[in-house]
């Protein structure tokens, strides 16, 4: 049997070039996408940088001005990875 990759489920935009992804299989990635920078509609600015949302399926991220990742590769960039530890109510 085979797995399902991971959704995205909670995105933040610190600053341009940097984003940290929470997906549905438990992990934090923290990437730098600054790499990605010579695209062509790469936001140019902070505020184009924060108008980030998931796309429907989970599986990317899209700015407003068009400017998408896929989560594989914001995996691929990821400078940190982590599992967050949850509290649990008692």
């Amino acid at each position: 049997m085979g797995s399902t990759h991971p959704v995205i489920v909670k995105v933040a935009a610190p600053k341009r070039g940097k984003i940290t992804i929470e997906t549905s299989d438990g992990f934090r990635y923290h990437a730098d996408l600054s790499p990605l920078s010579r695209v062509y509609c790469y936001p140019k600015s902070n505020k184009e940088w924060a108008a980030v949302s998931i796309d429907d399926f989970g599986t990317a991220l899209i700015w407003k001005n068009r400017f998408e990742v896929h989560v594989d590769q914001i995996v691929g960039l990821a400078k940190k990875v982590e599992r967050p530890s949850f509290s649990r109510a008692a």
